[in-house]
């Protein structure tokens, strides 16, 4: 797993916050500054988020979602959103058509004195197509939608075998929501490595083995 990458919040940027903020208008944010930054500005200011590769959503209904975790949070029919930018990213920038399955995580892990580590991400996609080797290939453009967090309920911390005790920025709502405002981005404001897995092997490992995340050798495969 890798860390959000280091960056200066300026006064700059603050004023670009507050200006998306105050208008609903992504065009406000300032040029040249980083596009995940300003969902993370948005996600502390007590937003939610959730990715999407279509632009033209007005409204989410509750789903129930594929998910392989060992966790029936996860597993709720709901509208799911994330208090974090950069793993609603992931969701947005998934191409569908070429990628089969999508491996990814956001967590801290809670250190011996009870404060919260930084962000811990990973991300690898299963090609539909077996000659590709490059998983940042399987990205496309799209959007993050900024939610109102009324109405949604947090994943509680939990106990991870060999990790300790970690939280994930992953909510809930029983209830279809309406966005505030719909933020585009694209693979080039994405800033983490993304690797590429074999669909059918990954999920062979894991039945056998549901904590074993994410179940990939060091090639990747």
């Amino acid at each position: 797993m890798v860390t959000t990458p280091p960056v200066e919040r300026s006064q700059e940027v603050l004023n670009a916050l507050h200006a998306v903020l105050e208008t609903k208008d992504p065009a406000r944010w300032r040029a040249g500054a980083p596009r995940w930054l300003l969902l993370d500005g948005l996600a502390g200011k007590g937003h939610l988020l959730h990715g999407s590769s279509r632009g033209d959503l007005s409204a989410f209904a509750p789903r129930t979602p594929h998910d392989l975790s060992p966790d029936e949070f996860s597993k709720r029919t709901g509208v799911f959103a994330a208090s974090d930018g950069l793993w609603a990213m992931m969701y947005a920038l998934r191409d569908r058509s070429r990628a089969a399955r999508m491996l990814n995580m956001a967590l801290q892990v809670q250190q011996p004195g009870g404060e919260w580590s930084s962000m811990r991400y990973f991300l690898s996609l299963a090609p539909r197509d077996p000659a590709v080797t490059d998983g940042r290939s399987l990205l496309s453009p799209g959007f993050v939608y900024v939610l109102p967090r009324a109405g949604f309920e947090q994943m509680p911390p939990y106990d991870w075998p060999g990790l300790g005790t970690v939280r994930e920025p992953h909510w809930v709502s029983p209830d279809g929501v309406r966005p505030l405002l719909c933020v585009p981005v694209t693979p080039a404001d994405f800033p983490l490595p993304v690797r590429r897995h074999d669909a059918a092997r990954v999920d062979a490992l894991c039945a056998a083995d549901p904590w074993g995340f994410p179940w990939l050798s060091e090639n990747g495969a």
